[in-house]
């Protein structure tokens, strides 16, 4: 029995060496298998271009299949539209005087992958706007011309001359204005052309949907899909069923309203909601840590007309002398005084004018019954005279018929008659009697505007900094730097009963955030706590030994700390790499003539940094090894690399127009 005991025993001790050891193994494989499939993931999703390439493009661009990670299988993974690998890049370069001196659009108009129109547009642009551009003369502002972005059918972009009124949101970009503006806000600048551009397509057809931007110093590039053919969300999901359809949010484009009261209304609904994205992200702890850092505000220009009405009426009775017919009109002087006129004749009409009454009014023969005097205009205010009304009712009497007619000089014309329909037919003159009765409307409409500060007291708070100011969407301070931009003037119309009022302003509003407050954190005792622990550390191969000194009510106490490591392979302290370079010509020409010109030896060097594979340097033919497999150390010819293009981007276009030796500034 006691050998059978010590065999179970000795078997079971075997069994777990053997475990171990397969579980060594296994690790080591692991740790295999892991390097290997993350270098695999790296290579194909490690950068940001990847990720664009890999994913993003795949995802949004039936031109582009999406690849499983080893790249064997390739299959087409569009989210839900054709699409376009980019519909719009809009390229612009600035000349010597700060103007963009060329400016080129090119688009793809049917989503198929392709550049099928490229507009390159014929003016300088001097300013930019919101939906437009400024072409003045070079260099400075005078000789200002205004266009619209706008587009046809298709959506091919061009430019149509406008008034200053039309545009909105404009900001000077030449030397005129400063110095280098182009240049230190590009970003800026191609968001809003590119933005103007965008919109005068949408203008035209809402199809595309804009699903990537991405940026560079002179060009800015614009990825979408065609949202004519997307289909609304399957219904066997039910939050998605409800989704509104293509059509309804397209239809958003042209009734912003509507979308702005749906979303005011998501957000009452689910701000009451627990279980709703709204609810937990309003009442996150990063949303309330944040709370009295960062603090935005408006000032708004507020504009409206007020129509008020002026009436001007009365009425009586009447008698004139007629031989046979009768004739009405309003004589109109000017803006402000009227006459009510009649004109007596005989059998011949008009050309018998006060035939057997003997009588001469002067002038061209009307009598004048009533005068209107309006009073004088307010030049503050848009007016506009809507009715005037002469009525002779009841005109008759012996020898006569009865008959009554009405005159609108609005309506009808200011000195246009009509006839009455009575007419005297005995013998001779005769006296008519009548009633008579006049009604003016004239309206006014008065423009009254107020501004809603809510940054007052942001704006006098020494503890507050301006971070950033975006006035009538043109960005003036940006990360507490200004931009050197200066909106100019814009207009609005406010319309009332009487017309339209074109108002026109510095600024209609302002963004504004703020950093208020110099919250200060104490970290000395977690660098204390950290500082130690770091410094008492003590690694063997199987745990690793600490002290970790704790803060409490009696002051710091210091304890003993252990973690047991797993089994770990060892790692050298850097990645062994190798530095090789390849000789080049470099043949290029600018404004300043070539590069072999100005630069000798004419002949440069690419470098390069690779991985060693097996403690050996992979040299492609042609290369030149410099340094061997080795830990490297180039910090100090990266740091001269880095400064040597900081200086060398101080202004190397030379936009005042002479050139300027490389100095540190």
């Amino acid at each position: 029995m006691r050998f059978v005991r010590w065999s179970r025993s000795t078997a079971a001790s075997l069994a777990l060496v053997t475990l171990l050891g397969s579980a060594t193994a296994l690790a080591l494989d692991g740790t295999a298998a892991g390097q290997d499939a993350g270098r695999s993931v790296l290579s194909r999703f490690g950068s940001k271009s990847a990720v664009n390439n890999n994913i993003s493009l795949p995802m949004t661009n039936s031109a582009n299949p999406m690849q499983t990670v080893n790249g064997a299988t390739s299959f087409t993974a569009t989210l839900n539209a054709p699409s376009s690998a980019k519909f719009l890049e809009l390229f612009i370069q600035p000349s010597a005087g700060g103007d963009l001196q060329q400016v080129i659009i090119s688009q793809d108009l049917d989503a198929d992958g392709a550049i099928d129109n490229v507009y390159t547009v014929p003016e300088l642009i001097s300013g930019v706007c919101a939906n437009g551009f400024i072409s003045c003369a070079a260099g400075s502002w005078s000789n200002c011309r205004h266009f619209l972005w706008t587009s046809d059918a298709a959506g091919r972009v061009t430019e149509a001359p406008a008034s200053i009124t039309d545009l909105g949101g404009c900001y000077c970009i030449n030397s005129s204005c400063g110095s280098n503006l182009v240049w230190v806000n590009s970003a800026i600048v191609l968001k809003d052309l590119g933005g103007g551009i965008v919109t005068a397509m949408h203008a035209g057809d809402t199809a595309f949907t804009i699903t990537n931007v991405a940026t560079d110093i002179t060009t800015i590039t614009y990825y979408g899909q065609v949202t004519t053919r997307t289909q609304t969300a399957s219904t066997e999901v039910a939050a998605l069923a409800s989704s509104p359809t293509v059509a309804t949010l397209k239809g958003y484009y042209t009734n912003w309203t509507q979308l702005t009261t749906l979303r005011d209304s998501a957000a009452v609904s689910q701000s009451s909601d627990p279980g709703s994205f709204y609810y937990q992200i309003a009442n996150s702890g990063a949303a309330r840590q944040a709370q009295g850092k960062v603090s935005a505000c408006t000032m708004d220009r507020a504009g409206r007309v007020d129509t008020a009405t002026r009436s001007f009426n009365d009425s009586g009775l009447g008698q004139l002398c007629t031989d046979h017919l009768v004739y009405l009109r309003i004589h109109k002087v000017d803006e402000v005084t009227y006459r009510l006129q009649y004109l007596d004749t005989g059998p011949s009409g008009a050309n018998s004018a006060h035939n057997n009454c003997n009588d001469n009014p002067g002038g061209d023969g009307w009598h004048t019954y009533q005068s209107v005097l309006l009073g004088a205009p307010d030049p503050a205010k848009l007016g506009q005279l809507m009715a005037a009304t002469f009525t002779m009712n009841n005109l008759g009497g012996p020898g006569c018929t009865t008959a009554s007619a009405s005159v609108d000089g609005v309506l009808n014309g200011f000195d246009a008659s009509i006839q009455v329909g009575m007419a005297c037919p005995d013998r001779g003159a005769q006296w008519p009697t009548f009633g008579w009765s006049y009604f003016f409307d004239f309206k006014e409409d008065s423009y009254t505007e107020s501004v809603q500060d809510d940054c007052a007291n942001l704006s006098t708070n020494p503890d507050c900094r301006l971070k950033q100011e975006e006035i009538d969407g043109v960005m003036i301070t940006q990360n507490f730097t200004p931009t050197g931009f200066t909106p100019l003037p814009s207009c609005k119309d406010f319309t009332g009963q009487v017309g339209t009022n074109k108002i026109c302003r510095d600024w209609w509003q302002k963004k504004r955030s703020y950093v208020c407050g110099s919250q200060q954190y104490d970290f000395s005792n977690v660098a204390t706590r950290f500082g130690q622990v770091v410094s008492s550390t003590d690694a063997t191969s199987s745990s690793l030994t600490f002290k970790d000194p704790r803060l409490g009510a009696g002051g710091w106490t210091v304890a003993d700390g252990s973690i047991n490591l797993p089994q770990r392979e060892p790692t050298a302290e850097c990645e062994i790499a190798c530095k090789t370079r390849t000789a080049k010509s470099d043949t290029q020409v600018t404004t300043s003539g070539s590069v072999t010109d100005l630069r000798v030896p004419a002949i440069s060097y690419d470098i390069f940094y690779k991985t060693c594979i097996a403690n050996s340097c992979p040299v492609e033919p042609g290369e030149e090894l410099m340094i061997d497999c080795q830990c490297l150390n180039e910090f100090a010819e990266a740091a001269s690399v880095i400064q040597t293009l900081r200086l060398a981007g101080k202004d190397n276009v030379c936009s005042s127009g002479r050139k300027q030796p490389m100095q540190s500034r």
